[in-house]
């Protein structure tokens, strides 16, 4: 939240409801419901058993049964470390940023810290009880914050609804 709402600047909140909640949300829907259907078209018809690879395979078993296949794989591999490399620097920059009084550019030093801290982290869950144990912990840690989440919706509302007094915008009334 803090990496979005630095990197949301001066956007509206049309703006960021529109590039941040709604275009990756369409992007995801469209991926997802593309190829999860593939996948399942395979399966009914009998051409592959995806059901039966590991859940990190699903996706490159689908891919292995249409054309360019190992390109497809290719661009998936980068797309999903693309996207944990950006998950990790803005991690890392938040925490970093958290952990040096509220800094708006922590220190590349204290980034790197915070990197390999939580890289030990993950490796010592997946090497202890594999990616379930992984899944389980981020679980766990959700459940509070869910809480904090709920509440700052609230708040955000409240604060919109005060808004709108201030600058005279409301419920419009029905026109005679």
């Amino acid at each position: 939240g803090i990496f979005i709402a630095r990197v949301s600047r001066g956007r509206t909140i049309r703006e960021f409801v529109v590039c941040v909640l709604l275009i990756p949300s369409l992007i995801g829907f469209i991926w997802f419901s593309t190829f999860g259907s593939a996948g399942m078209l395979l399966e009914h018809d009998g051409i592959a058993s995806i059901s039966k690879l590991a859940t990190e395979e699903s996706l490159f078993g689908v891919f292995a049964n249409y054309p360019m296949g190992t390109v497809l794989s290719i661009l998936a591999i980068i797309l999903v470390a693309t996207f944990f490399i950006t998950s990790a620097d803005s991690g890392t920059y938040v925490l970093g940023m958290m952990t040096t009084d509220g800094s708006q550019n922590p220190s590349n030093s204290v980034k790197v810290i915070w990197g390999v801290l939580l890289t030990a982290i993950a490796l010592v869950l997946l090497y202890s009880g594999g990616l379930q144990a992984l899944q389980n912990t981020m679980i766990i840690a959700a459940l509070p914050f869910s809480i904090v989440m709920i509440l700052m919706t609230i708040s955000l509302l409240k604060a919109l609804n005060k808004e709108a007094k201030e600058f005279g915008i409301g419920k419009l009334k029905k026109q005679k």
